[in-house]
This record gives structure tokens, C-alpha cells and sequence, in this order.
């Protein structure tokens, strides 16, 4: 059920002068504003919290404080392939008053509960990840779904993810779309030895075990490409308590063609050198990383690891921007 919207909070991560301009906007729209500070969501008791940012400011922001009952209402800084965003900034005028007539639907997803047997727990928006700690050293595990034991792997891992996150990582790693009303989870193998572990779509109240691990030098645990936490032989996926609860306007985009924009994206991406793969996926996970911390994490040598940064800057699949501390060195990241 969906009701008319009189006032709202607007929070986000990002530049102060941005969440200033989304108050204005949606206050001359009609609607009352409370501007709230991140660390404040988790006091926050109405029914709708716009949230500014893009993909990655977002996920930080849903981490940093309990999951709110809200519906989101997520504010995208530019056009996005992502399917968190509800609006794009240039066109949140028009949608506020979509809000005030109360002509919008809430999406439900269900979320990830990511247990280790280290007794860390965390709650993942996109995906869970089980992988070695050294890069390109293979991890043997055995996945288990409720109770019954599916297969025994040898691969660079395995994750879990959610409906929105079957378009992040698990896409590149050769999984499959889901359509964001389903109720169901995606297990997918990462660069597998064995051709016939394919990817599994299973219900979203099944128990996902993945048990055994065994990697030289030890696995983690990765959730969201922000939280990384130690493994020991086990790591549990359930279902979370909470949805997101996500506002979706008429006249957005459908399913269809945010599919298509992530499937062109996954194009673009193919005819990459196996390194740049590399580079980008450990990107994925580190979010904004200086050249000395890709070169830690990849183990190429500098060499070919300028020559796949200058490749992925020049596709534009990676921002190269100044650091802020120190303007001498250089900062690369995603383009989301």
C-alpha cells in the first residue's frame, strides 16, 4: 500500500552543496524536509528517507547504521545502470510529485544475513563472498542448501547474492539476472575448475552453507565490496529480517531496460585483457584505491598494471582523479 507523501528526510554521504539543492527542490514541490546526518538514520521513524548519492555512497550508507523501516526514495547523482537508484537528480523535481499524490509503488527486496564461523555477522545489499585472501590462489569449499550437500568446488570462490545484486558482481562472474519482485537468491561459482558448476537460483528462505574452505593463506568474506571479515572452514547465508524497501515512480525505466544497459556493460567488458579483468574486480571490491594498493592487491608487475589502468580509464570503465590529501598521487575507481 502506498499513501500520499507530505514530508520527507533527505540524507546521503556526498557533497553538502547536492543535498542542499535535493531539500530546495523537494521543498518547493511542496514537501516538508528534515535534513538528516548519516549517523542519525537509525533514529528515524517516518515513512520515507531520500537517500543521495551514487551506488557505492549508498551501500556505505546502509552499512553504517541499522536498516531503516523506511521506504528510500535513492536520489542517483547521474544516469545509472544501477537498480537501487529510484530518480536521477535532474529529474527529481518532476518525481516529487509523484510522492505528494501518493502515485508510486514500494519494492521489497530481500536482503542477506552473512554469518562466519568467527561469529561476524553482517548484512549484505548486493552480495556475500567467499574468497581467498591472496589473489589468484584457488579456494576449495563444499556447498550445502538446507541441510543437503550439492557439490564439493575448487575455484577463486563463491558468492551469494540478492535480486539487485544479480546485476553487480554476480553478473560478471557469469550469473544470472533476477528480476527484482522474485523471492529467490543466486549462488554463483567464481572461475570455477569445473565447467559444470553453473550458477543456482534458490529461494529466499533457504539456509546457503558453504562449508570446507580451504585456501593457501586463508579466505574472507566480502560483502558489498565493503566489508571484509576472516573465514575459518564455514560461512551461513539467510534470508535477513528486514526487505529494502525501495520507492519505484511511473515512467522510470522498466526492469527490461535497466537489464539491457547491464547486459551492454557486460559487452564492453569482454574484450578486456585477462590482467584489466583482474584490475576491475579488485576494484570492485576495494572501491577508490591509490596505484601502490592495486599493485599490493594484484601482483602484477607495474609495468602491466599502468598498461591495464590506462586500458580501463581510456573505455571509461575507471575514473582516475587527484587525491585530495596529496595531489601528487593519483586515485582510481569504478564508474558506476
Amino acid at each position: 500500500m502506498t499513501g500520499e507523501v507530505t514530508s520527507v528526510a533527505v540524507t546521503g554521504s556526498g557533497v553538502s552543496d547536492v543535498l542542499k539543492e535535493v531539500c530546495r527542490v523537494l521543498e518547493r514541490a511542496g514537501l516538508r524536509v528534515t535534513a538528516l546526518h548519516p549517523q542519525r538514520t537509525k533514529d528515524f521513524d517516518g515513512d520515507v528517507l531520500v537517500v543521495v548519492g551514487d551506488d557505492r555512497e549508498v551501500l556505505r550508507l546502509l552499512h553504517s547504521a541499522p536498516l531503516p523501516d523506511a521506504s528510500l526514495l535513492i536520489v542517483g547523482l547521474e544516469p545509472t545502470r544501477s537498480f537501487l537508484t529510484s530518480v536521477d537528480l535532474e529529474e527529481l523535481a518532476e518525481s516529487a510529485f509523484h510522492l505528494i499524490e501518493g502515485s508510486y509503488r514500494i519494492e521489497e527486496v530481500p536482503l542477506l544475513s552473512c554469518t562466519t564461523d568467527r561469529g561476524d555477522s553482517h548484512l549484505a545489499i548486493n552480495e556475500g563472498a567467499i574468497v581467498s585472501k591472496r589473489p589468484a590462489t584457488l579456494m576449495s569449499y563444499t556447498l550445502v542448501i538446507d541441510g543437503e550437500q550439492i557439490w564439493g568446488d575448487r575455484a577463486d570462490g563463491i558468492l551469494v547474492s540478492t535480486p539487485i545484486g544479480s546485476s553487480a558482481y554476480a553478473l560478471s562472474a557469469g550469473g544470472v539476472l533476477i528480476h527484482h519482485n522474485a523471492q529467490a537468491f543466486q549462488i554463483v561459482p567464481i572461475n570455477s575448475v569445473d565447467l559444470t558448476r553453473r550458477p543456482l537460483v534458490v529461494s529466499a528462505s533457504s539456509e546457503v552453507k558453504v562449508t570446507d574452505v580451504e585456501a593457501e593463506g586463508g579466505a574472507e568474506l566480502v560483502v558489498d565490496g565493503l566489508i571484509r571479515a576472516p573465514v575459518g572452514s564455514e560461512a551461513t547465508f539467510t534470508r535477513h529480517a528486514k526487505p529494502l524497501r525501495l520507492i519505484r515512480l511511473p515512467g522510470r525505466p522498466a526492469i527490461t531496460g535497466k537489464i539491457e544497459r547491464k547486459v551492454l556493460l557486460a559487452e564492453e567488458n569482454l574484450p578486456l585483457p585477462p590482467s584489466a579483468r583482474l584490475v576491475r574486480k579488485v576494484l570492485e571490491y576495494g572501491g577508490t584505491m591509490t596505484f601502490e594498493e592495486l599493485l599490493s592487491e594484484t601482483g602484477l608487475p607495474e609495468r602491466t598494471l599502468r598498461y591495464c589502468l590506462s586500458v580501463l580509464v581510456a573505455r571509461g570503465i575507471v575514473r582516475r582523479t587527484n587525491d585530495p590529501n596529496d595531489f601528487r598521487r593519483k586515485l582510481y575507481q569504478l564508474r558506476r
